[in-house]
């Protein structure tokens, strides 16, 4: 559907992919389709879920934009949380500092990728290293235990409503429908398709792309640090540690839901769907007892399948990179 970024097509294929994936699954054991198994599958895609919306936005601003710090980002809020409770601060006071503070990493992110012009890809890479740092001194590397903390705020985490994990129902799904709202019903989603569609085309219609694409790394700042609140309560623990492979998987679920990596196009609904997939099969690989370092290789291949369907899909080849390398010819 043009630039709309809602692809039909690609998400019926994901959707045959997932079932093919947990029927592969199913093969070996049977057990994997048991309830409390399916249960633990949505819980457990919830927490990268939700950083995938983040990282949705960022991408679809284009100008090479990508987020690599978010999940140091969850991290740095989930102790800083942790640290709260501890503290002896109310638990909603917490989460308010914990999500508070990854909407003010993302901002750091924001200022220096369109205010200090740093490529994205740097800015986060750097950013990553800094709050991942920080987080380990702040906790001296060791856990936070929060197993103690209020039964409501562990609720967030390990709670149920009608059989169903309680923040795939209260957090999840009221996420991804406000972000579809936002992606394709208000100003601010149609803007960022143009910006990202170019630059040049946005600033002659009036629109400001910088502050736009700004206001991404914020959301998805914001974002993180809901996973990290999240995960603190399901696991009753905040580790500096937190969200490690996030930064991966939150791209390779953007890209194979159909965002395309020069910007301009993709929808939170296909990383939607595409986060289903990376559920099934990364629990799936775990159920199976995939050793962790085969399970990192299968989430790599996935993303470079998916960058590699992207390019097919849209006529690109790697000329087409901004970052490609040239020959002289002087």
């Amino acid at each position: 559907m043009g630039a709309t970024g809602f692809q039909p097509g690609r998400i019926g294929v994901l959707v045959l992919l997932t079932i093919l994936a947990l029927g592969g699954f199913a093969l070996g054991d049977p057990g994997i389709l048991s309830g409390p198994n399916l249960y633990s599958m949505a819980v457990f895609s919830v927490e990268i879920g939700i950083i995938a919306f983040g990282q949705t936005l960022v991408i679809c601003g284009g100008d090479g934009g990508i987020d690599l710090s978010v999940g140091a980002i969850g991290a740095l809020a989930q102790v800083l949380l942790g640290l709260a409770i501890t503290a002896g601060l109310p638990w909603p006071l917490a989460v308010a500092i914990c999500v508070a503070a990854g909407a003010g990493m993302g901002m750091i992110n924001g200022a220096c990728v369109t205010r200090l012009d740093i490529p994205p890809i740097i800015t986060t890479l750097a950013t990553m290293f800094v709050f991942s740092g920080l987080a380990l001194v702040l906790t001296g590397g060791i856990n936070i235990d929060l197993t103690t903390a209020s039964a409501a705020f562990l609720f967030l985490g390990q709670g149920a409503i009608a059989g169903l994990p309680f923040q795939l129902v209260a957090l999840y799904l009221p996420a991804l429908l406000i972000l579809i709202a936002v992606q394709h019903r208000a100003g601010f989603g149609r803007a960022l398709y143009l910006v990202g569609t170019s630059t040049t085309a946005a600033r002659l219609t009036g629109l400001r792309p910088n502050r736009i694409r700004a206001r991404t790394y914020a959301i998805a700042g914001l974002m993180a640090g809901i996973a990290g609140a999240i995960g603190a309560a399901r696991l009753g623990t905040a580790s500096p540690e937190a969200l490690g492979q996030a930064n991966l998987i939150s791209i390779a679920i953007v890209v194979l839901g159909g965002s395309s990596i020069f910007g301009g196009d993709g929808s939170v609904v296909g990383t939607m769907v595409a986060t289903v997939l990376i559920g099934v099969v990364n629990y799936g690989l775990s159920y199976m007892n995939f050793n962790p370092v085969y399970q990192a290789g299968v989430m790599g291949l996935i993303l470079i399948g998916a960058v590699l369907i992207d390019n097919a899909i849209s006529g690109r080849g790697l000329s087409a990179l901004p970052f490609r390398m040239t020959r002289s010819t002087g």
